[in-house]
């Protein structure tokens, strides 16, 4: 079983200081674009193996660590990116590709450790990505919320040099929310996530 099953907390942790510097919001989505790239390929590879890992499930009463690695691996690098994008760190995130739950800590800023996947697991577990779909739409309001969160905090940003700790600390917990339902459409938790930011 692994360290976050046994003690679970927030898998995305922003460990850098609300201050940032004014001209951030204007320039970070142009430093972004490689990351862009990256992501959007990724996300098409991830969806395309997260089809095989869930028939594999069906099929072989199995999960496979490997897949979930690749799963792992880009919502690691796509939160990262997206931090950076956002302006919770001027520092630039690597172009990183570790497999697996666990954070390599390459990018002090932003920790994301995602649980492992049980050895076993009952072909039943297959059902969570439908069992998620109130959660897809909480998730898709929630989007839009932090949209309008992060326009504020880059228009505060502009103006006082810094992230208002309110508006960025709701975008960590969505975050975290959103994580928390990932992890149980990816079956590598059991428990029905909480309606909870």
């Amino acid at each position: 079983m692994s360290d976050l099953a046994l003690n679970p907390g927030p898998m995305y942790v922003v460990d850098s200081p609300y201050e940032i510097a004014r001209w951030r919001p204007l320039v970070n989505w142009v430093l972004y674009i490689p990351h862009a790239i990256i992501q959007n390929a990724m996300r098409t590879f991830a969806t395309a193996v997260f089809l095989v890992y869930w028939v594999m499930l069906i099929f072989t009463g199995r999960l496979n660590r490997g897949l979930y690695g690749v799963l792992a691996m880009h919502e690691r690098y796509s939160e990262r990116a997206s931090s950076h994008l956002i302006g919770f760190t001027e520092k630039y995130p690597p172009f990183d590709f570790n497999l697996g739950g666990r954070d390599n800590h390459v990018y002090e800023p932003i920790t994301v450790s995602l649980p492992e996947p049980p050895e076993t697991t009952s072909r039943w577990a297959a059902l969570n990505l439908f069992a998620a779909i109130p959660h897809y739409l909480f998730i898709l309001v929630l989007g839009v919320a932090v949209v309008l969160t992060v326009i504020f905090g880059w228009v505060a940003v502009l103006f006082t040099g810094e992230w208002p700790h309110t508006l960025r600390d709701f975008v960590v917990r969505v975050t975290n929310y959103y994580l928390s339902v990932w992890a149980y459409v990816t079956m590598a938790v059991s428990d029905y996530p909480k309606f909870k930011i």
